[in-house]
């Protein structure tokens, strides 16, 4: 990561625990997210799919976690967990012997729920 991106993602990350202070639960999962999608992608990546199915993903963790207070180690876990999950669900796409225009496969990412729940083996849920 270079380090106007990791100085970016620490500025995010410092403002989503600002934020759970002040109970902007909104405005924190948002900065959390901005933060995580930073440290796990590269500086010239360009995936509007990938940032919105990281984004919702992400916002499904903190949502069932219960507080809004992520370490660096465990969101770059669940970062990770994410990013493997949709790189899994592509190769299943196109290893598909249907052929699935983009507005369906963009279709089936969008109704895809990741199980936080078992983070070592989650399981997907539409």
């Amino acid at each position: 990561m270079t380090s106007i991106r990791k100085i970016n993602s620490l500025i995010h990350l410092k403002d989503a625990r600002r934020q759970a202070m002040l109970g902007q639960c909104e405005e924190c999962i948002a900065s959390y997210t901005k933060a995580f999608f930073l440290r796990c992608t590269p500086e010239d990546f360009i995936d509007i799919e990938f940032s919105s199915f990281f984004s919702y993903q992400f916002r499904v963790y903190l949502a069932g976690k219960g507080d809004l207070s992520v370490s660096l180690e465990e969101g770059d876990e669940i970062s990770r967990l994410i990013q493997d999950t949709y790189e899994k669900m592509k190769i299943s796409l196109s290893s598909c012997p249907f052929d699935i225009p983009a507005s369906g496969e963009w279709n089936l990412f969008k109704s895809l729920r990741i199980d936080f729940r078992a983070k070592k083996t989650p399981f997907l849920t539409a």
